[in-house]
């Protein structure tokens, strides 16, 4: 493979592994979470956003493209069916309220941005987590620039679901040195529900990496009244049964700030997002009831 989609390339997270890291946001995911808060990485394919409050009326698009960009009470109108998504009108866009997601990038590309911060890196015992959507979509890819990385000295994380073949987990693990594993929900007809898949290849590709690799962190997105109560435990409970390769539990405030992504997509807005974060008591809560039903030291900790 010789490019991936990317949706973004963010420097200086603090929140996607160990000190200053590069996070390189891939396109595509398998899983269909109804509370997804990234919905512009879901399809892996290029996606057009409008974010009709920053419309100038300029008339641009509609000069490229008249049968999908009308002018309508000095805004534009954007009409998404048929659409062939080829992006001109995003790069003829002024004020940004028409932009692509999903950009194709070869390794050499990525590399080329996330080098740029190598100082960084190593006065922070930072590095480059790759995340998505499910980047183990592209499993050759990864590989091939998480090598680059790794042959340049550079700390390297992966971020997935692993709801993908084992075949796409196993060419990379030569060159990562930290997994973040997400566990959503512990019972496999809620997860089906959901999130439109059961999570017995999550927890079988858990179960064989937690054998093999040496840094595992499991996170569980607590979204309020679907993981964070019974879950917890649940969720707890299959830990104890992985191998010692899973050091580390993450527990994830909910997040429900994406309501802008949705209207940009053209997507109904998600009820889940009228469901308010936990507060810190909460949180708490939480953490003791985890810490409980865990059975061995793991390092547990709030995000």
């Amino acid at each position: 493979m010789t490019t991936a989609l990317i949706v973004h390339i963010v420097r200086a997270s603090l929140h996607d592994g160990s000190g200053l890291r590069t996070v390189v946001y891939f396109k595509g995911c398998p899983l269909r979470c109804q509370w997804c808060h990234n919905p512009e990485s879901n399809r892996p394919e290029p996606e057009i956003l409008y974010m009709p409050q920053r419309c100038v009326g300029c008339g641009r698009c509609t000069a490229l493209c008249p049968d999908h960009h009308m002018a309508f009470n000095g805004k534009i109108r954007y009409d998404r069916e048929g659409c062939a998504r080829c992006t001109r009108c995003a790069e003829a866009c002024p004020s940004g309220a028409l932009a692509a997601c999903g950009e194709p990038m070869t390794v050499d590309g990525i590399f080329h941005e996330v080098i740029k911060d190598k100082d960084y890196y190593d006065k922070t015992s930072g590095g480059v987590t790759l995340s998505g959507g499910e980047c183990l979509l592209y499993p050759e890819f990864c590989a091939q620039l998480l090598d680059k990385c790794k042959k340049a000295g550079i700390h390297t994380a992966v971020e997935s679901s692993l709801h993908v073949p084992w075949d796409h987990i196993e060419s990379i693990l030569p060159v990562v040195d930290a997994f973040f594993i997400d566990i959503k929900i512990a019972d496999p007809s809620k997860h089906m529900k959901y999130t439109g898949s059961d999570n017995a290849l999550i927890i079988k590709n858990l179960r064989a990496l937690a054998d093999i690799h040496p840094n595992i962190c499991v996170r569980l997105p607590l979204v309020p009244g679907v993981t964070d109560g019974e879950n917890t435990a649940q969720t707890a409970a299959i830990i104890n049964t992985m191998g010692a390769g899973v050091r580390a539990v993450e527990l994830l405030r909910y997040n429900n700030m994406a309501r802008g992504k949705y209207i940009a997509l053209g997507l109904p807005q998600n009820p889940m997002f009228d469901l308010m974060p936990q507060d810190e008591a909460a949180m708490h809560d939480i953490r003791r009831n985890m810490e409980a039903a865990l059975n061995r030291g793991i390092n547990l900790r709030i995000h």
